[in-house]
């Protein structure tokens, strides 16, 4: 402990000695030096004081920065092909003085930007999206700061055309989370999801956040996978001077406050930032057997000896029951440091360092019901159909969550064009939660209580290593090089998720709940997913003139992705030969069913049991080139146009771990994509119907895109897009495997013949800046897919749970406008909103398909026998077809110290689950949320706020209507309760 303080106070002493380490008795001119037409950095531009000899030139990022004597001095900025500009300034003794200059054909005035950490105000990002080749839209962190938002994923539900699903996935432009790609500091990152193929934005908190962008239409130098859009999360860099900032923060969700919280035990301080303890993992004596050997009791022949068996049976944690506790409050801190170092000999080196963490607990009382069609003629006749109940489970679940993310950035500079960069970023978000249901299963008649334990841990950790570079030529300005490396591992591990349940009907019902037998009652669950990227990327960009002497761009480049994806789930079970039946009746706890002494003594044997399929590995080799040119046609027209090149080679193999020696074993599956050959190997016992293939997909994709943008007027842009892109099946979708997380819960399984989709967009758009931070918007666009890939339902009988499974459908259109308003109306009130509109239609199956499976022609083990879709086309699952957000800003005083701030966000009707087997699509009804901030700014160091959010304690629902009578019947439904919160921040 003695040495970690040590080396703290040495870091920030380093850091705070920086200023003093190189003299006070000079100044510092610095600034950024844009081009007026593109609005891109001008590197290279020489900037001279001629009278004193003194000169220097400005890097990739366009900054500059000189030493200078106080007094009054002329600046000279020169680039080729730009007019020379001169700039008087006055500097004074040890002091900063920011000057940045629009380079242009004229002259221009100066615009006013504070230094370096001002790329990350809503005015910069404006004027990134302004001068953008492509259509863009983002958030800042200046706008996040100001928000109630804590974590990535709700910062996004603010920006235009997003809507956020389950507090961690995006939906972009009405398409699912599975057609979006998020990307950080320029690098694909994995997702520690075993059924998800983007990473879940809760994982990113915010205070790590520079800026996020949406990236709306393509570009050849962007990867293919672009349906909805692509999301770029930037994390915080360096800034110019020593930067401190500490901030501490203490709430309470109303829902858990006054009440009893509880929860269980997890083991060490692991848990408190995330992590899983060792005493949640699976023990030793049963983790260090080779996989292929199963925890099951045997013979001489084969198994595990019965004396080591009951050894094993006792090394489980035994607690089952949850715990009370008093309600606790919702805990924050942050922390960040930075400081750059710059010497005349070894070049300029920077540094930022943050850690922010979150703790926060919730309660909510959830309403489950699920429902069959029942139709005395046929299904088929839809409209006739009438809802049975299938469940009704209703649901307490208590919730501790804890997210943990922290960054390092480390910059150097040798000279002026050569940059260096080391950005690590490494998040923990981890669920602990108590589940404790009561409902009924109307399929086998009983009534039943359950309780469920569960903890899972999410990890992401992101490494990139790259580098800009200046390459002097003969032209008039010298060539751009980019690199990057990067590193990347998702996991997420779900640790003893332990199930009880006890069941009442038939005689019981005089006698109380019983258990409900050795399945699900006395089951414990380990599941771990492990997802790795390696990726490198080079650009090369060369700058030349046009034929009228107009700014052009040539870049071009070549990437390389390897993605590997590993996932196990096992199943341990209770095997009971005595017992009275006094022990069995609720609510006597599992402490005691399952007490060591019943194993010792033999009553009760824990063992693996045999689920069939229980883990799967994945991989994925991508390498792509692109080619693309940014030039102007006319001064104020501007086309970028390219083609991107992209050759993907992915497998996910299923297996059952026990079988994972034998690679010729069926349960391995069939390497077939044709469905012919897949029922003939089925039928001749080759291949297991029930894993009926290894997924496994090559693709050689050219794809040309092209945006326009013409400014055809003072501060206003016309935009137009095309672009052929395509979004491949996840590799967990290509994984004919699916389990149910607890009791009554629903089945999601993969589909080894998923083919990849392709995508036309059409997009145009109008912008008119009317200041830096004002601004109008209208955009329309269309998408069309072919292939598009989506969840159906599947029949399955004397089943209580749904099943779904992923599909190609035949294709899909979507059509939306998005509206975007920001401007200050008064000295004291600022409105942001912005509206989106959208409409889309899944054609599902064809037509004929559909009448061939109605009609009992379809060959029973065939693929398409097993699709039962209630509706053959339908609107996109997830997509709603208005959403809007509002941000109203109310200043107390000019000064702008107190500031209040109102958020509203609405979503309408949606798809939350897609019908099968003529029961009708689940409608999650349309909601709005409201949350209001107060800030006061006390100085330049020290402000406090306080928010509330979810100010109406908004309901979110979700409905199935019966077909022949129309009464709307719920199938979920909860509030999220208030979540008020108070902090204070300071910054040096």
């Amino acid at each position: 402990m003695k040495n970690k303080t040590i080396s703290l106070f040495f870091f920030f002493s380093m850091m705070a000695g920086a200023g003093s380490i190189f003299g006070q008795t000079t100044g510092k001119l610095n600034g950024k030096i844009v081009d007026s037409e593109s609005g891109d950095p001008v590197f290279g531009t020489v900037v001279i004081v001629r009278s004193l000899k003194a000169a220097t030139r400005s890097d990739f990022d366009g900054k500059y920065e000189l030493n200078l004597p106080p007094g009054e001095h002329t600046v000279e900025f020169q680039m080729i092909g730009f007019a020379t500009q001169f700039k008087k300034v006055t500097i004074a003794p040890g002091a900063r003085l920011p000057l940045n200059v629009v380079m242009g054909a004229q002259v221009l005035d100066t615009v006013e930007v504070k230094g370096r950490g001002l790329e990350n105000s809503e005015s910069a990002l404006l004027a990134l999206q302004r001068k953008s080749p492509v259509v863009s839209d983002g958030i800042s962190e200046e706008s996040i700061k100001k928000s109630p938002d804590s974590s990535a994923g709700d910062v996004l539900r603010r920006v235009t055309g997003i809507t956020l699903v389950g507090g961690k996935f995006i939906f972009v432009r009405g398409l699912g989370e599975r057609y979006s790609n998020t990307i950080l500091n320029d690098s694909v990152i994995p997702s520690p999801e075993p059924d998800k193929r983007i990473v879940p934005l809760d994982l990113f908190p915010a205070g790590v956040i520079k800026n996020i962008r949406v990236i709306k239409t393509a570009s050849a130098e962007d990867s293919a996978e672009f349906s909805g859009g692509i999301v770029k999360i930037e994390t915080k860099e360096y800034p110019d001077t020593l930067s401190l900032s500490v901030s501490l923060g203490v709430g309470k969700n109303t829902q858990v406050a006054g009440h009893k919280f509880k929860t269980f035990n997890t083991g060490n301080m692991n848990n408190n930032l995330g992590l899983v303890s060792k005493k949640q993992e699976l023990p030793d004596m049963i983790s260090g057997l080779p996989k292929v050997i199963p925890f099951v009791e045997g013979d001489r022949f084969g198994g595990i000896p019965t004396n080591v068996m009951k050894v094993g049976s006792l090394s489980f944690n035994q607690e089952w029951s949850p715990k009370e506790e008093d309600s606790p409050f919702n805990k924050s801190f942050s922390v960040s440091a930075g400081n750059s170092f710059k010497t005349e000999k070894w070049g300029r080196f920077g540094i930022l360092a943050g850690t922010t963490y979150n703790r926060s607990y919730n309660y909510r009382e959830e309403t489950n019901a699920r429902f069959q069609a029942s139709n005395p003629i046929s299904l088929y006749l839809k409209d006739s159909n009438i809802l049975r109940p299938l469940n009704q489970n209703n649901l307490k679940t208590y919730s501790e969550e804890v997210l943990w993310g922290n960054n390092l950035n480390l910059a150097y500079e040798p000279k002026v064009g050569q940059q260096f960069f080391i950005k690590t970023l490494y998040s923990v978000q981890s669920d602990k939660t108590v589940r404790e249901g009561e409902g009924a299963n109307y399929i086998d008649n009983f009534n039943f209580k359950s309780t469920n334990l569960s903890y899972i841990s999410r990890t992401v950790f992101n490494n990139t290593l790259g580098g800009e570079h200046e390459i002097k030529t003969f032209g008039a300005r010298p060539h751009k090089a980019e690199w990057n490396v990067n590193y990347a591992l998702a996991e997420r591990d779900e640790p003893d998720a332990r199930n009880q349940a006890w069941s009442q009907g038939g005689t019981d019902l005089a006698n109380g709940f019983r258990r409900l037998g050795n399945n699900p009652d006395g089951t414990r669950y380990f599941s771990n997913t492990a997802d790795t990227v390696r990726s490198q990327s080079l650009k090369y960009e060369i700058p030349f003139s046009q034929w009228d002497g107009l700014q052009s761009k040539l870049k071009f480049g070549v990437s390389n992705l390897d993605r590997f994806k590993h996932f196990e789930f096992r199943e341990i079970a209770q095997r009971n030969f005595r017992g009275s039946d006094r022990d069995y009746i609720y609510p006597i706890p599992g402490e005691i069913i399952y007490n060591p002494s019943v194993y010792a003594n033999g009553n009760r044997k824990v063992y693996e049991r045999a689920s069939g399929n229980n883990a799967y590995d994945a991989s994925q080799a991508l390498r792509a080139a692109f080619t693309q040119l940014e030039v102007p046609i006319l001064a104020k027209l501007k086309a970028i146009v390219g083609v991107r090149y992209e050759d993907s080679y992915q497998k996910t193999q299923t297996y059952d771990l026990k079988n994972s020696w034998n690679g010729f074993n069926t349960s391995y599956g069939c390497k077939t994509n044709s469905e012919e050959e897949r029922l003939l190997l089925v039928r001749s016992n080759v291949c297991d119907v029930n894993n009926v293939g290894i997924g496994e997909l090559r693709t050689k994709d050219k794809l040309p895109s092209s945006n326009v943008v013409w400014e055809f007027a003072k501060d206003m842009n016309l935009r137009f897009a095309y672009s052929q892109t395509l979004t491949r099946p996840d590799l967990r979708e290509l994984s004919p495997f699916g389990f149910a997380a607890y009791f009554q819960a629903d089945r999601t399984f993969g589909n080894a013949s998923l083919q990849r989709t392709y995508i036309h967009n059409y997009d145009v758009r109008w912008e008119y800046y009317i200041t830096n931070t004002d601004y109008i918007g209208v955009g329309a666009f269309f998408k069309n897919l072919s292939n598009p890939i989506e969840l159906i339902g599947l029949p399955v009988a004397g089943s209580a749970s749904l099943v779904y499974k992923y599909a190609n459908a035949q294709q899909a259109t979507i059509r939306g406008i998005e509206l975007d308003y920001r401007k200050e109306l008064l000295w004291w009130l600022r409105v942001e909103t912005n509206v989106f509109l959208i409409k889309s239609r899944v054609d599902v199956i064809d037509s004929k398909i559909y009448g061939f499976i109605a009609t009992g022609q379809v060959d029973p083990i065939s693929t398409y026998a097993a699709y039962a879709p209630t509706t053959l086309n339908r609107p996109l699952q997830g997509q709603s077809d208005f959403v809007a957000n509002l941000k109203v800003d109310v200043f107390v005083s000019k000064s702008k110290k107190h500031n209040i701030g109102f958020y509203y966000n609405y979503f309408s009707d949606r798809i939350a689950l897609v019908g099968s087997d003529g029961v009708p699509n689940a409608i999650q009804k349309g909601t709005g949320t409201s949350d209001v901030v107060y800030t006061y700014k006390h100085n330049d160091r020290l402000d406090f706020r306080s928010s509330v959010r979810n100010v109406m304690n908004s309901q979110f629902k979700i409905t199935q209507t019966d077909p022949l009578t129309g009464q709307e019947y719920v199938f979920q439904k909860y509030r999220t309760g208030l979540d008020v919160s108070f902090s204070a921040t300071y910054k040096l």
